[in-house]
């Protein structure tokens, strides 16, 4: 019944979408595989970054090709990250998108109340004193944990209040690490805590800012894609922001083509409100949702609820993901076949491990691939012996080119694809004990020392050694010859 509920939830979650942001939008959903939410993933703690971390794992599978996305989740000043861990609703969505999901701490409690450095237009990758390094390093670490297989085309960061101004900030400074971004009643960057109440700002002067954080990456805008919320009941953060933070990011992006959409399709309990897409050729790149009666809290729309959430929204955890991975610009969402890194199996059916052999034998093989075989490639201790493109892989092998004692034969078959796998026997070449007789090639003969030959194959004649019977054209060509004589070999029909 959960399995069944948590499916339906996701086909509805997906048309919603889809009704909400119109056909431009519906287009870009259409590659979108979700993962069936069958199981719930589990939180832990760990220090990344120099903070205290709440991590979601989720158990399904990524809902994209190249890995599990990663959410950063930054607490508003006041709140906590424990709050967002319980009432921020991200394990349901986490859970349909295989997505990984961090709640960091504020370092240091954060610079006041416990809000996250976004303030001013002095930021930096490399700077200690503010929050952006820390935040940073959190993506590398968590990149680097193989276990978690993030894939790094979809890494986003999404915050309320100090944290949606700390992750526009990050957007703007790290536009090639942050694929997407989500703001929540945020302040626009190069603003002060001093500024939140009036727009202090102007749309020019943010871009800027923005651009000048960027630096040597923001050739990286033409890539990344930016969700903002705001509620029209909030008193804190005046709400100009959010359109304004919805204009800058949209003009970065050279997303001149704006629409509007409705809300009543989304999920969440609270519809009311407007939406607005900025979008490019390609598609939407910046969404804008005004949600009427939201004050200043994150849009949780569901939960328990807590300390600057509300459940009475639209589920912006929901909103929020379905958006960035229908409009990721960076997933390669048809990557072709699977690339093949399977190995052929191959087997030395004759003769078997330890077999005594003498004059000419019979060498054959056995190899299958789950694509294709390429060849099998036959050598006697080093040295090749023949190379067979077709089954079944057999050949005849003149051991008597060999010294008396043990030799190693073996056999590796390649597929189409290039791999290749080896197998392997040692058998012992008995010294033939009367004369001797056998068929073999041309070649075979000549490094036995019963043929010679001159020229370039494949004109090259031979002749049998002693008689000099002639054995026609080419290393290739197949004769028998019988020894008549110490030193004297003659043709024969058969031995």
């Amino acid at each position: 019944m959960v399995r069944h509920s948590l499916r339906q939830r996701a086909r509805s979650r997906r048309s919603a979408v889809a009704l909400a942001l119109g056909a431009a939008l519906a287009v870009v959903l259409a590659p979108l595989v979700t993962a069936p939410a069958t199981a719930a993933g589990s939180w832990s703690q760990r220090t990344a970054g120099g903070m205290t971390v709440e991590l979601y794992r989720p158990s399904t599978a990524p809902a994209l090709p190249g890995g599990r996305a990663l959410m950063i989740s930054l607490h508003g000043c006041v709140q906590t990250s424990q709050v967002l861990k319980t009432g921020g609703n991200w394990t349901a969505t986490a859970d349909e998108h295989g997505m990984v999901v961090a709640v960091p701490a504020a370092p240091n409690g954060g610079v006041l109340l416990g809000c996250w450095d976004y303030y001013d237009t002095n930021h930096s990758r490399t700077n200690p004193a503010r929050h952006d390094d820390n935040l940073l390093d959190l993506v590398s670490t968590l990149l680097a944990d193989a276990s978690l297989g993030i894939d790094p085309d979809q890494v986003y960061v999404s915050g309320l209040s100090s944290g949606g101004g700390q992750a526009m900030v990050m957007g703007c400074l790290a536009p090639d690490v942050f694929a997407g971004v989500g703001i929540a009643a945020g302040p626009t960057v190069g603003t002060t805590s001093g500024q939140i109440g009036s727009v202090a700002t102007t749309l020019a002067q943010a871009r800027s800012t923005c651009r000048t954080f960027a630096g040597t990456h923001a050739a990286d805008f033409g890539s990344q894609v930016t969700s903002v919320v705001f509620g029209s009941a909030d008193t804190t953060v005046a709400t100009g922001y959010g359109t304004l933070n919805a204009q800058v990011m949209a003009d970065l992006y050279g997303a001149g083509t704006t629409s509007s959409f409705s809300l009543a399709g989304l999920a969440g309990t609270n519809r009311a409100g407007t939406g607005t897409l900025w979008s490019d050729a390609a598609g939407p790149r910046v969404s804008l949702v005004q949600n009427t009666g939201l004050a200043h809290a994150w849009p949780a729309g569901g939960g328990p609820g807590g300390s600057y959430v509300s459940t009475n929204s639209i589920d912006y955890p929901a909103y929020l993901t379905d958006f960035l991975f229908a409009s990721n610009r960076r997933v390669d969402r048809d990557p072709g076949p699977d690339p093949d890194v399977t190995a052929p199996t191959v087997a030395i059916t004759a003769p078997g491990a330890g077999a005594a052999v003498s004059g000419t034998i019979r060498v054959e093989a056995s190899a299958s691939d789950d694509r294709a075989v390429d060849r099998v490639e036959l050598s006697v201790d080093g040295a090749a012996l023949a190379t067979l493109r077709t089954a079944p892989y057999g050949f005849d092998w003149d051991t008597t080119a060999l010294a008396a004692g043990s030799h190693v034969l073996k056999a590796r078959a390649v597929d189409t694809a290039g791999n290749a796998s080896t197998a392997q026997v040692t058998v012992t070449v008995q010294a033939p004990t009367g004369p001797w007789c056998g068929t073999a090639t041309n070649a075979q003969h000549r490094a036995a020392g019963r043929a010679i030959s001159y020229g370039v194959n494949p004109y090259n004649p031979y002749y049998a050694v002693g008689s000099l019977a002639y054995l026609g054209q080419g290393d290739a060509t197949v004769t028998t010859l019988r020894e008549a004589a110490p030193g004297r070999f003659e043709v024969a029909a058969a031995c």
